[in-house]
């Protein structure tokens, strides 16, 4: 007979504190990434935000929060690359899965840093068809390398501290000499029809990433329509097309249909 016991269910402090520190690390999260993350019902998550709000750690959001000393400095907020792995893996993986169906062998493509971007990588691999690659971001060059079938170009430049990207003046004069048929990007934020990341180094190097390629496809989590950060770097206009999730609020997706682009929303 199996005499082991479920875990007890955490006291109500202990669960905020889970949630303070979770905020910790991503400075902002909705609610359904809490639900992941902690396992706890959104009903209770919910009363947990709003009781932290009320206590002044928190400020809520629509469908999430942010940490109050977050709040001024939140457009320039950028968690670290494992921290980012956290945030809606479920939603991540299929959105890379989805992106990765829609390549053909023997392309050209741009795979952008970031951690959807990386499941799109991880994807392609599966797949197995030839492409030609061009990355900035060394974890999603290690693993298209792992393919004899994918020709990795890594870009060069400065290493951004605390994360695996590439960006500075030496990328942006090495992207002008590419022309790619395709480039796969990912965002820190999609606010109304700007698209906008927290740095103007990051910012700067997918500028050069989107001029070097023919088509550009918007990788991005439903929770990433939320505030603009603090660098703008793209208009909708001029992605080709969109990828995120069905959690996408009703209103987003009826704006975004209108738009002259291409919208899929994929079931994590």
């Amino acid at each position: 007979m199996n005499t082991e016991s479920a875990p007890s269910p955490l006291m109500p402090v202990q669960r905020r504190q889970h949630i303070i520190d979770f905020l910790q690390r991503h400075g902002a999260v909705t609610i359904n990434q809490l639900e992941q993350a902690l396992g706890v019902s959104l009903s209770t998550l919910r009363r947990d935000l709003d009781t932290l709000a009320g206590e002044g750690v928190v400020d809520r959001t629509h469908g999430g929060a942010v940490l109050r000393q977050h709040v001024a400095s939140y457009g320039t907020f950028e968690p670290e690359t494992a921290a980012a792995a956290e945030l809606s893996p479920r939603e991540k993986a299929a959105i890379g899965q989805w992106a990765a169906q829609q390549l053909l062998p023997l392309q050209s493509v741009i795979f952008d840093s970031g951690t959807t971007v990386l499941e799109a990588a991880r994807a392609a691999v599966k797949r197995g068809i030839p492409l030609t690659a061009v990355t900035n971001d060394l974890a999603i060059a290690q693993v298209l390398g792992q393919s004899p079938q994918i020709q990795v170009h890594v870009l060069g430049g400065t290493l951004r501290p605390n994360s695996p990207t590439v960006i500075g003046q030496a990328l942006v004069h090495q992207a002008s000499a590419f022309q790619a048929d395709l480039l796969l990007m990912g965002a820190h934020a999609v606010t109304q029809d700007l698209v906008s990341e927290t740095s103007a180094e990051v910012a700067a190097a997918k500028q050069a990433l989107m001029r070097a390629a023919h088509r550009r496809v918007l990788l991005v989590d439903s929770s990433k329509f939320r505030p603009r950060a603090f660098m703008q770097f793209a208009q909708l206009q001029e992605i080709h097309h969109l990828i995120t999730d069905t959690a996408l609020p009703a209103a987003e997706e009826e704006r975004l249909r209108a738009l002259p682009l291409q919208l899929d929303l994929v079931s994590p």
